[in-house]
């Protein structure tokens, strides 16, 4: 199968970077449409726990547009039909499930970003579970 259209999650660590770099090269080498996706974690919990505004999730959005414009740049100067998106949403169903529905995404790319013991057995990593529930590929890149 030959990918034409290709997702990469990012986050701002050095695994989504490689994740990234490795977007680019694919996305290269097939001649494929690259969709660099930055979800703003929109945490019910959160919300209700710590009573975090609407504002809260905005301005993090307004950061957040500001550091995927390098991602964009770096995919247009390698001559990439690239396509950045910022999302506020939850992590997991966005990457998962609503952005590869929505834009026929047939190759999802993450990084694999380590979550601690604890925390994975309650409530899993993004990676894993981007992985599991996602109906096209995924690449993990460590």
């Amino acid at each position: 199968m030959a990918y034409k259209r290709i997702l990469v999650g990012l986050d701002g660590s050095k695994q989504a970077d490689r994740a990234f770099r490795v977007g680019c090269e694919l996305a290269k080498i097939l001649s494929a449409s690259l969709y660099v996706v930055w979800v703003v974690n929109r945490d019910r919990g959160m919300d209700s726990t710590f009573g975090v505004s609407e504002d809260f999730y905005q301005d993090l959005y307004r950061q957040v547009k500001e550091k995927i414009k390098p991602y964009i740049k770096r995919g247009e100067e390698q001559g990439i039909h690239i396509n950045g998106n910022v999302i506020i949403g939850s992590i997991k169903t966005v990457l998962a499930k609503d952005f590869p529905a929505e834009h026929h995404i047939d190759l999802i790319i993450v990084g694999n970003t380590g979550v601690n013991a604890v925390t994975k057995m309650i409530q899993g990593s993004h990676t894993g579970y981007v992985a599991r529930q996602s109906t096209c590929d995924v690449l993990i890149v460590k």
